[in-house]
């Protein structure tokens, strides 16, 4: 569900809503729109609560952290949750609290409450259809992680902050848990070091390179839109060049470089959308109640390609 506004010259297939890089107001140090414990009450106790693995889940030891006149007393798995979120830019808390601490509910809750009151994390409350709570980085959030990240995370990895319309909230939420999903895969066949990169990274940086593409004859146009699809990864589709919600860059077990792009497909997705995706070689994932009838548009359009349960 690539989203943006295609340049006139562009022809990048981009099948959903409007978004920019959100600029959601920072919240102040110690301050936050909700109430610090609204944000722990929705995670649910149906999440596995497994003991958490490793020493950074249960250390109570703080490190000054400083950003200009700012101070910040934050535990390692503090800095770990501010990464995870700032990856995604939209994170569910119950999804935080199952993959990066372990089931450990009450060491969520914890973190969550200090990064709320230091300023650097927000949340918003969404309501009607799969209703739930979402986190996202502050302003203050987004700048301590990209000067405190390094030798935690990939060298190129970027951070994302704010809030985007409810319906593209949900679904940039959900990214994390296909994210989860895809790399257990990755990680069991030997791979390391792995980067995400959102579909709006790697539009800002298809654009930047379609944009060239002016008083040029039609023929090499198409050579040239195709070497830069090539460039980035991508294919040619029908004219266009489709985005994958996400992508994984990695090492493999023999430290070459590696990708997979990653597409969550909903119910909302038309078959034609669904075969360019398809075609453009993304690994097509859908929620587990939603599947069925996404196998079913594809079998219609007549395309043979696996729908992974999420």
């Amino acid at each position: 569900m690539s989203r943006g506004r295609e340049p006139e010259n562009a022809e990048v297939r981009d099948t959903s809503r409007s978004r920019t890089e959100a600029d959601s107001p920072s919240t102040e140090r110690g301050t936050s729109a909700d109430t610090t414990d609204s944000i722990t009450t929705q995670i649910p106790a149906s999440v596995r609560t497994t003991a958490p693995s490793g020493e950074r889940h249960r250390s109570t030891h703080r490190q000054v952290y400083r950003d200009r006149e700012l101070e910040y007393h934050l535990r390692e798995s503090e800095i770990a949750a501010l990464i995870e979120i700032g990856k995604f830019r939209t994170v569910r808390p119950e999804d935080l609290v199952e993959y990066q601490y372990d089931g450990d509910r009450d060491g969520a809750r914890r973190d969550l409450r200090n990064l709320t009151a230091e300023g650097l994390i927000a949340k918003r409350t969404l309501y009607g259809r799969k209703p739930g709570q979402l986190l996202t980085l502050t302003r203050n959030g987004k700048r301590l992680i990209e000067q405190s990240s390094r030798g935690r995370v990939h060298t190129q990895q970027a951070f994302h902050r704010g809030f985007v319309k409810p319906r593209e909230a949900r679904h940039d939420a959900a990214l994390y848990r296909l994210y989860q999903k895809a790399a257990e895969g990755i990680e069991r066949d030997g791979g390391k070091n792995l980067r995400v990169v959102l579909d709006y990274e790697l539009k800002r940086n298809l654009y930047r390179d379609i944009a060239t593409l002016k008083n040029i004859s039609p023929q090499e146009r198409a050579e040239r839109k195709q070497e830069i699809a090539e460039s980035h990864g991508l294919k040619v589709v029908n004219g266009k060049i489709p985005l994958p919600d996400v992508r994984i860059e990695y090492e493999n077990r023999d430290d070459e470089q590696a990708r997979i792009d990653l597409e969550l497909a909903t119910s909302d997705y038309r078959a034609s959308q669904l075969a360019e995706k398809a075609q453009a070689g993304f690994s097509i994932y859908a929620p587990a109640d939603e599947a069925g009838p996404i196998r079913r548009a594809l079998q219609d359009a007549h395309l043979m390609t696996e729908i992974l349960s999420l």
